[in-house]
Parts: C-alpha cells; structure tokens; sequence
C-alpha cells in the first residue's frame, strides 16, 4: 500500500511539473502584442459608455500607442500622455489603458476586452461598453 502511495505521489508531482513546463507562448505578453498590432494615427470612431453615445468627445484625438507602454494622444493644441498594456486574462486579450484622472480622457482608463481587428479597425467591449480604434 505504501508503494503505491508513494508511486501516486511521484506521479502527480511529475504531472504538475510536465504541466508547468508545458505552459503555451501565446500566455506571454510578447507574443499578445504581435497578435494586436496598435498602428500609429489610430482615431476612436465610436465610444459608447452606459448606453450613451460619447464618440464626438474623443474623436478629435489621434492616439500613438508606443513599444514602451505609453500612449499619447494629441488633438489641436492638446496632447495627453498616458500608458498602455496588452495582456491575457481568462483567455481574453485586454487593453488597459490609463490616463490621468484630470484629463478629458480618463473615461478611457479600464481594461477593454479585444473583440476583433479587421483591416484598419480594432473593435474592444467592456460590460457593454465600446470601443472601435480605427487607422487615419
């Protein structure tokens, strides 16, 4: 009975160990930013928050998503400086992006889940909300 405890132990362990070893590339970040590709001259053409169309607010902004995690978005006479991640949670791709609360684009700081990238248009939903990135 020992042996077999003992052989049940060590077979368990080795599984853990296989399973961790085993970890799949597409968890790591790098490889998430390859697959959503945020091109420079990126615009918001549709922003809907809580069921309110809020589009008009942001749409003057061109925003330039950088390779060290910032974003800047500038319009006439304004540029705001925030910051970016692309990362795996539950499965799905996400945005966070973060901007100061002062600025006019804070309502843009939250984690949008990546719902599809189609030609020059990046599609993101968050409890309802939207957010559609399109390429200038």
């Amino acid at each position: 009975m020992t042996r077999i405890l003992i052989a049940f132990c060590i077979l368990f362990a080795l599984t853990a160990c296989e399973n961790e070893d085993n970890l799949s590339p597409q968890n790591s970040t790098e490889s998430i930013n390859a697959s959503l590709t945020l091109p420079d001259g990126l615009i918001i053409t549709e922003f809907v928050e809580e069921g309110r169309d809020k589009t008009a607010i942001f749409s003057p902004f061109t925003f330039l998503f950088n390779s060290d995690g910032s974003v800047v978005a500038s319009k006439t006479g304004t540029s705001i400086n925030g910051t970016y991640l692309v990362f795996r949670d539950d499965g799905r791709v996400e945005l966070r992006m973060d901007f100061p609360e002062s600025s006019e684009l804070y309502e843009l700081s939250d984690d949008w889940y990546f719902i599809s990238q189609s030609g020059n248009t990046i599609r993101f939903e968050d409890s309802g909300d939207k957010l559609v990135f399109q390429q200038q």
